[in-house]
């Protein structure tokens, strides 16, 4: 193992001694201290394997008895070192690259944020920037555990916070509180919460301000928690009868009207969606790098929405930009006066059905068609009646202070 070693250090040749009777050269090495190893006899010559400190010596008593020496391979250190002389730039560039990618991947270039439902992702953000996790922050400047606790305490909201980092990206995995809806306990009102006409009452606690048939208005009384007891003919003439505060309850059907409004040009131009291409460059001080090759969009008609991430550098400010672009192809649509008719009933439909939720219509749809015949556009108006509970309960306040003077 040691031999092998140094011979590896001081480097190895393989000689190929070509020509008749090379036992002659063999032999005048080999009392010369000229160490041979691995010696092969083939037709065409003999092959064998000397250090290079000797390779000059051996070409010395080949030519003095006519022989030519040939070099086969070469190996050992020496060699690897004229090698790696030759290609210095390259081996330079590569520790440089290598180097480069870890100091870049020492620093955090984007952040993600998931899980919010009502807290803004901003504000999250915001947060975490605060206890030092932003774009272009290194790894070593900021704790995970010390961000998740120090975020829990700032925004109350959340209930849960969890800091993952991979490379160069970080995700900040959040879940949020559920709060109890506030529920009122204390005296109320049930007031109108839409307008509409009054189709029946049940009073369970209160006293009814309004009667079936009765057109009401948003805001307006439906049973008061104000009640004002009825004049008992079997009290004592001076027994006074002062009113009292209550939690309204009770339910109130009226009938609510939902209008819905779609229209229709009877020549109009239609963009529908294509394919898709994503251009990635990079924004740099010095100028902007393409990261991709369609940095110039391949459709005649197209959007484009752009997503920037921004990260601090000690070079500066860097911008990944990220554009979707997403193809429109031109169509231009032609109806008649019934297919305008029908395109404009759906659009109004489908306004419709989002107001109603999950009201259901208790009559026939009526539509109205608002446009006159020589216009180039019909517009159309749907009516559905519902029938639903409208009454949602509000504190009382003033009222309240009204019974304590009374009282």
């Amino acid at each position: 193992m040691a031999k092998r070693f140094f011979e590896q250090v001081g480097g190895i040749i393989s000689v190929h001694l070509p020509g008749e009777n090379p036992e002659k050269v063999i032999n005048m090495a080999l009392s010369r201290g000229i160490i041979i190893t691995d010696l092969k006899l083939h037709p065409d010559g003999m092959y064998f394997k000397i250090r290079s400190s000797a390779f000059n010596a051996l070409k010395s008593i080949a030519e003095e008895n006519g022989y030519n020496l040939e070099i086969v391979d070469r190996r050992g250190l020496p060699f690897y070192k004229a090698i790696l002389k030759r290609r210095m730039g390259f081996i330079v560039g590569g520790i440089i690259f290598i180097l480069s990618l870890y100091l870049l991947s020492s620093f955090i270039m984007f952040i993600e944020v998931t899980g919010n439902q009502t807290v803004d992702s901003t504000r999250i953000l915001q947060s975490a920037a605060r206890h030092g996790l932003q774009p272009g922050a290194p790894k070593w400047t900021f704790s995970r555990n010390n961000i998740e606790k120090n975020m829990l305490v700032e925004v109350e909201e959340l209930s849960y916070v969890c800091v993952e980092i991979r490379g160069i990206s970080a995700r900040i995995k959040v879940v949020e509180k559920v709060l109890p809806k506030e529920d009122i306990t204390g005296p109320c009102h049930l007031v109108a919460a839409k307008d509409g006409v009054i189709n029946e009452v049940l009073v369970l606690e209160g006293q009814s301000r309004i009667s079936a048939g009765d057109v009401v208005a948003r805001e307006d009384i439906l049973i008061s928690g104000i009640v004002i007891p009825e004049t008992n003919p079997y009290m004592p003439a001076d027994t006074v009868n002062l009113p009292y505060a209550v939690r309204a309850r009770g339910i109130v059907k009226a009938q609510i009207w939902y209008e819905g409004y779609g229209e229709c040009h009877l020549r109009e131009v239609i963009f529908h969606k294509g394919k898709t291409e994503t251009a990635r460059r990079l924004i740099t001080p010095w100028g902007k790098v393409a990261l991709s090759p369609n940095q110039k969009p391949g459709f005649e008609y197209y959007s484009s929405k752009k997503n920037n991430r921004h990260f601090k550098t000690p070079w500066g400010r860097l911008t990944y930009e990220k554009e979707l672009r997403q193809e429109k192809i031109r169509v231009v649509a032609e109806y008649s006066e019934q297919q305008g008719i029908e395109v404009a009933r759906q659009k109004a439909l489908q306004e419709l059905q989002k107001k109603l939720k999950n009201n259901k219509p208790v009559g026939k749809t009526k539509m109205d068609i608002l446009s006159s015949p020589s216009e180039p556009i019909i517009r159309v108006k749907l009516i559905v009646e519902t029938s639903e509970n409208i009454a949602i309960a509000k504190p009382i306040i003033d009222e309240e202070i009204v019974i304590d003077e009374l009282m």
